[in-house]
């Protein structure tokens, strides 16, 4: 399991994901996050910029995690996810 952090909720709703997090996973102002329930857990889990992808494809075993990440994205956004 990954580093545990605790946040607080905000009146509206808001939450900030702590700083070393953020540039662990290169997420910057303005990325867009999908939130997830699982079970009684929520995951928050970035959507990849294609900017950052730029090269993926010389990276060995990257075509199919590059289709894996396609067909989550396409079920996400036709409201399957």
């Amino acid at each position: 399991m990954g580093r545990r952090s605790y946040v607080k909720l905000s009146s509206k709703g808001q939450i900030v994901i702590p700083a070393e997090i953020r540039r662990e996973l290169g997420l910057t102002a303005g990325d867009r996050i999908i939130v997830e329930r699982v079970g009684d857990a929520i995951l928050l889990r970035p959507v990849v910029r294609l900017s950052k992808l730029m090269g993926v494809d010389r990276i060995e075993g990257a075509s199919e995690e590059v289709e894996r990440m396609r067909a989550e994205w396409d079920r996400e956004f036709e409201g399957r996810a």
